[in-house]
């Protein structure tokens, strides 16, 4: 509890300072950088929660390795995580101030999985067919996961639709067994 009202205490200023200055995509952009970067590279996690190097230190280092990479915004965050001693925060508060852009923007994140790569054509139907049926407009990732076996398997939020082959599979299973 304590450390979703940290979460949440970072995001709302955050978020608020990105709207403010009217740049939520390019703040949603360095974000993505940042979360990346955090995220692919063990020796940055483990230099930002290192106690033996200074805060002084570590921001001189971060602003020469990572100058032409992140942005002012990008630092200002990190830096302040570095400061609070929060920097562990950092990947929860980035999608939470995401989630919040998105939500703002009217777009809206969607994973799709298929047992093999879609053509431009089939993603170009598979998208214009979701943005008319949300009347949103969506952001799209697919995902190759041959473990489904057939079928689509889509992610909108926190709510998944599954019309993969495997799901039917196993719920035809399931009702063969009772």
């Amino acid at each position: 509890m304590k450390k979703n009202r940290e979460v949440n205490k970072y995001v709302g200023a955050v978020f608020a300072v990105a709207e403010k200055s009217g740049q939520l995509s390019e703040v949603s952009l360095h974000l993505n950088t940042l979360l990346m970067m955090y995220k692919t590279s063990p020796e940055l996690r483990l230099f930002l929660q290192s106690r033996r190097i200074s805060l002084e230190n570590k921001s001189k280092i971060l602003q020469v390795v990572l100058k032409d990479v992140l942005s002012e915004f990008g630092f200002e965050l990190l830096f302040q995580l570095l400061n609070d001693g929060r920097v562990q925060l950092l990947e929860e508060i980035i999608k939470r101030v995401q989630f919040l852009i998105d939500s703002k923007s009217g777009a809206m994140k969607i994973t799709v999985s298929t047992t093999s790569p879609l053509n431009d054509n089939e993603l170009d139907d598979l998208v214009s067919g979701i943005e008319k049926k949300l009347e949103k407009k969506i952001e799209m990732e697919t995902i190759v996961d041959p473990d489904i076996l057939g079928g689509v398997k889509f992610r909108i939020g926190n709510t998944i639709i599954d019309g993969s082959i495997a799901t039917r599979l196993q719920k035809l299973g399931a009702t063969l067994y009772q």
